[in-house]
């Protein structure tokens, strides 16, 4: 029976392709995770907050901390901590959140560096292929000499699947990684945008109870 392609690929491309193919196994699992991680965590920022601040603005805090906590997204967990110190001056606040932040970032950035070492490092696996399958097609020239083509497409196959196994892996690992990437930026400049917000309107219901009181 006449073999796949891809199982033809693997299977004349010498020794690498087996390094080759961990990292592809790889990149498919991380790849796998963070896109179930970012469907589970798709929080609408904006409706998220309209709920916060609706409560906040009543003066309902024991609410505001229960929306959070029922969304239990990275979002919701860095307005949770703001909301669990809504006696702190603004900057303090904004800084209890931006702790927060850090924490929840690494959630987005989870196992992407990896992405990013694939990425890398596949083409140059398929560029080792390269060389060894090279170096063993000179090696049959200078035992039999070039008059059968034949001897030499082992060396030539390996060198070519090597170099085009590499870069299919690479490409894409290269891809998730700026997808990946884009994602946790994303979640930064909600994070940004939303504590900010939060820290204004504590603020300014400060300053309207001080103005009550006098």
């Amino acid at each position: 029976m006449k073999q796949f392609f891809i199982v033809d690929i693997f299977v004349n491309g010498g020794p690498v392709m087996y390094l080759i193919m961990f990292c592809s196994v790889v990149a498919l699992a991380i790849l796998i995770e963070r896109i179930r991680f970012y469907s589970r965590n798709n929080v609408n920022g904006n409706n998220l907050m309209k709920r916060v601040r609706a409560a906040i603005n009543t003066h309902h805090f024991t609410d505001a901390m229960r929306i959070c906590r029922e969304d239990a997204s990275p979002l919701a967990n860095v307005i949770a901590a703001g909301i669990d110190h809504l006696d702190y001056k603004k900057e303090d606040l904004l800084d209890v959140m931006r702790h927060e932040a850090m924490i929840q970032v690494k959630k987005y950035d989870r196992h992407v560096s990896k992405l990013s070492t694939i990425a890398s490092v596949t083409p140059l696996l398929g560029l080792t292929g390269t060389v060894t399958g090279m170096i063993s097609a000179f090696s049959v020239i200078s035992n039999v000499g070039i008059g059968d083509p034949t001897a030499l497409a082992g060396g030539i196959s390996e060198a070519l699947y090597t170099t085009a196994a590499g870069l299919l892996v690479g490409i894409p690992a290269l891809v998730a990684h700026n997808w990946c990437e884009a994602k946790s930026n994303d979640f930064i400049e909600q994070v940004e945008t939303h504590s900010l917000d939060l820290a204004n309107q504590v603020n300014a219901l400060e300053g309207n109870l001080e103005e009550a009181a006098a």
